[in-house]
C-alpha cells in the first residue's frame, strides 16, 4: 500500500510571512531593512506570544472542576507548541533575513536578486530552527 504523505499546500503559513518580509526589506535601503527586521522581530517574538499567553490565562481562569489543572496544563502546552514557538521562530527568521539583506546592501551597494533573496530566506529559516 502506498501512502500519500500529507503536505500543507497553503500559502498562509509563517514561512510565507518570512519570505514576504525579505521581499519588503529588499525594496528599502539598509536602514529600512534593519527597521523591518526589528519590527518583525518585536511583533512575532514578543507581542504575539504575549497576546496568546494573556488569552490562554483568561481562558484558564474560567476552568472549574477536578480536571481544571490538567486542562490548563494541556492548554499551556498546546499554546506553546502550536502558536508561541512557531511565532518566535518566525520572528527570529525575519530578524536574521532582514539583517542579512541590510548587510548585503551595505557591503555590495546593489540590490539582491530573486535567487539571493530566496537563499537568504532559506538560510535565515534554517538558522532560526537551529537556534530555537
Amino acid at each position: 500500500m502506498n501512502r500519500r504523505r500529507y503536505r500543507r499546500r497553503g500559502g498562509d503559513s509563517l514561512e510565507s510571512v518570512v519570505e514576504g518580509s525579505t521581499q519588503i526589506a529588499a525594496q528599502f535601503g539598509p536602514v529600512g531593512a534593519l527597521a523591518i527586521g526589528a519590527v518583525g522581530f518585536v511583533v512575532f517574538y514578543t507581542l504575539l506570544p504575549m497576546a496568546f499567553t494573556v488569552w490562554a490565562d483568561s481562558h484558564k481562569a474560567k476552568l472549574i472542576g477536578p480536571l481544571a489543572s490538567i486542562f490548563a496544563n494541556v492548554l499551556d502546552q498546546v499554546i506553546w507548541q502550536r502558536l508561541i514557538g512557531p511565532c518566535q521562530w518566525a520572528g527570529l527568521s525575519i530578524l536574521l533575513a532582514c539583517w542579512t539583506i541590510a548587510a548585503w546592501k551595505v557591503l555590495f551597494y546593489e540590490e539582491p536578486t530573486g535567487a539571493e533573496l530566496a537563499g537568504t530566506s532559506w538560510l535565515a529559516k534554517l538558522l532560526a530552527r537551529l537556534l530555537r
